[in-house]
């Protein structure tokens, strides 16, 4: 999968590069994983992805792996801000922002409440194919 996603992301839909940072975000392991679909309500963006790193060098590493791994498929990030302080980062693609917290600003600022549980999109799939690819109890066939 993560060879079409490379394959997809010039000219993907929003969605579709809002699920591959939130892929990105699972396999490297940041907590609490949203996505809002925000295309009916904001003139700023389309999607945001909110994520929780484990440590400010946790967040930082998380941008600078979904930047590189977008910009692999083609999509480059329009601007990184909060860099220093690696509190929270935010990277903006256009279509999609993302916000990477570390956990104290992640309660402080408490973005989630901003948007609706209407506006939520299921990550489910994205969560299972990131665990189906690194199940080791997989039997090849």
């Amino acid at each position: 999968m993560e060879n079409e996603k490379k394959q997809t992301l010039v000219g993907c839909t929003a969605e579709a590069l809002a699920k591959a940072i939130a892929y990105v975000l699972v396999e490297k392991k940041a907590k609490d994983i949203t996505v809002y679909n925000v295309s009916e309500d904001s003139s700023v963006t389309d999607f945001y992805v909110n994520a929780t790193g484990s440590s400010q060098t946790n967040v930082a590493s998380l941008a600078d792996e979904i930047t590189y791994k977008m910009g692999e498929a083609g999509r480059s990030e329009l601007r990184v801000e909060g860099r220093g302080a690696n509190a929270w980062l935010l990277v903006d693609f256009g279509d999609v922002i993302v916000n990477i917290f570390d956990r104290p600003s992640r309660e402080f600022y408490n973005f989630d409440r901003l948007f609706t549980e209407s506006q939520a999109v299921d990550i489910t799939d994205v969560i299972e194919e990131v665990n189906n690819k690194y199940d080791i109890n997989k039997k090849d066939n």
